[in-house]
């Protein structure tokens, strides 16, 4: 896994595999889930992050994205 953060975009990218991507799906309007050609998650981006993990404490992964779903505590 790695992260990357890009502060003049104010973007942060979770790159879970190296595989190319395939397709983005918005999970929120502040977070898109890419998959490779084989459905897998491959990275999620996360639009205006600082705005996004300076509000909120913890953000809900949806089970679609992550089995049985999850929280990600800040």
């Amino acid at each position: 896994m790695k992260i990357s953060y890009d502060p003049v975009d104010d973007i942060m990218l979770i790159t879970l595999k190296e595989k190319p991507l395939a397709y983005g799906e918005e999970i929120t309007p502040q977070i898109i889930a890419h998959y490779s050609k084989d459905n897998e998650l491959v990275e999620i981006e996360v639009l205006d992050a600082n705005e996004l993990f300076s509000k909120r404490k913890e953000i809900y992964v949806p089970e679609y994205v992550k089995p049985k779903g999850a929280y990600i505590k800040m």
